[in-house]
């Protein structure tokens, strides 16, 4: 809707003001003064609103799939008509647009381009627009913000750090089945058709659908390789700072350890793919993770386990997780990789049933520990820690502002100076 600008009320005010005052002291020149400061305004907004644009909107995003915090590059194109304007566009990232800009003149023969960048704040599937147009009158009295409603949606994955040697061995040679793409296979290698009616979001192909300019899918070969399974604690009461906060679908849990912890998952699910694993990724929700045919898939030999973990959110408690066990052990003996904060009981019984007998699997927890009081009356400071450690897993504590690479390292026992009295990692036990 078009309105008057700060100076399209003043404007409106004074010319009101003159023309009570030459009625009050009988001054019947300055009428004209008063008519023209009120037309003025009521001119422009009615310029404005009769000069709305008619335009289509498309994006070209560089990267396709982009790392959270990394510099994406957009070129807008701005086809149709519209009188050369300021533009808006709307990002995710703080202050929550990008620009004001100038928009030149658009015609039907002469599209309007231009470009910006901008950095995503967070992770998960964002939406990059609508772009908003805003028309002036020559004198800035009046102002109509036009929406383009068009947006562009983009899959922003969590930061990948690269991982020193670390605490998991090298993968056997017996291969396993394997249902991701070849580690060997490269992105142009990949066999792609046109987007069907019924097909999964997460079989879109997002390169190459930005290069064809057409949703495309993957059609991708069962192959064989050795296998490691990453277990993710999605679940809010695992994180002491959980707090809920207000989102665009209503209020959802927060956690800042738990951010780190899907950094952390996807460095490490990166570092498994180029020791040779096919990597397969678990939450405690009673279903494998990458079976939910909506969930977005990105680029590389664990693209389903970035896509999966850009939009993991913190959930309640699931109240039957024994029930959820047998499908999780269908693969046979894996090793394992968990990663929480200070579990319940119930949660890490549910971790500790992930492992089959003598297979490499290590934990590592983050933030400061849940104690408890035992039986006889005694604090057990970190039951999670100590039930892992019993059952013969590589354990580790360490604090949030820890480097993802330095975290993988404590798994080592590697002895780091600033660690806090509660994460002192213990010998590592070797599995």
């Amino acid at each position: 809707m078009p309105r008057l600008t700060a100076r399209g009320i003043a404007f409106l005010v004074v010319g009101v003001a003159i023309g009570v005052v030459a009625y009050l002291i009988e001054r019947p020149e300055l009428l004209p003064i008063s008519a023209v400061a009120v037309a003025a305004p009521l001119i422009a907004l009615l310029a404005v609103a009769t000069s709305q644009p008619r335009v289509r909107v498309t994006r070209q995003l560089d990267p396709v799939v982009a790392i959270e915090g990394e510099t994406v590059r957009v070129d807008v194109t701005v086809n149709g008509r519209a009188r050369a304007a300021e533009w808006v566009e709307r990002v995710p990232m703080h202050p929550g647009f990008a620009g004001p800009g100038r928009l030149r003149e658009v015609r039907s023969t002469r599209p309007a381009t231009f470009g910006y960048r901008f950095a995503p704040g967070r992770r998960g599937l964002v939406s990059v627009g609508p772009l908003l147009i805003e028309n002036r009158d020559p004198f800035a009295l009046a102002v109509r913000v036009s929406d383009t409603i068009a947006t562009t949606t983009q899959l922003v994955i969590p930061a990948v750090t690269p991982l020193s040697v670390g605490p998991m061995p090298d993968p056997s040679t017996e291969a396993g089945p394997r249902t991701t793409r070849s580690r060997e296979r490269s992105d142009d290698d990949v066999v792609t058709r046109e987007y069907r009616d019924g097909d999964a979001l997460r079989r879109v192909h997002w390169r190459v659908t930005a290069r064809q300019g057409e949703l495309m899918v993957r059609q991708e070969e069962p192959q064989a390789g050795p296998h490691a399974r990453l277990i993710v604690d999605t679940q809010a009461a695992s994180y002491a700072d959980a707090r809920s906060v207000r989102g665009t679908r209503g209020r959802t849990a927060s956690s800042d350890d738990f951010e780190w912890i899907v950094r952390m998952a996807a460095s490490a699910a990166v570092h498994l793919a180029e020791r040779g694993y096919t990597v397969e990724l678990a939450t405690p929700d009673g279903r494998e993770a990458l079976d939910d045919e909506q969930t977005p898939v990105a680029d590389g030999p664990v693209g389903d386990v970035l896509g999966a973990l850009a939009i993991a959110t913190l959930t309640p408690a699931d109240n039957d997780l024994e029930a959820s066990l047998p499908s999780l052990l269908r693969s046979g003996s894996l090793p394992i990789v968990a990663l929480s904060g200070a579990p319940d009981a119930e949660t890490t019984r549910w971790m500790l049933a992930q492992r089959a007998s003598a297979a490499p699997a290590i934990a590592l927890l983050v933030g400061p520990p849940a104690a408890v009081v035992r039986d006889d009356g005694s604090i057990d400071p970190d039951p999670a820690r100590d039930a892992f450690e019993r059952a013969g897993w590589t354990v580790a504590r360490v604090p949030a502002r820890f480097a993802p690479d330095s975290a993988w390292l404590a798994l080592l026992g590697v002895p780091e100076p600033s660690l806090p009295d509660w994460a002192v990692a213990p010998e590592a036990s070797r599995v």
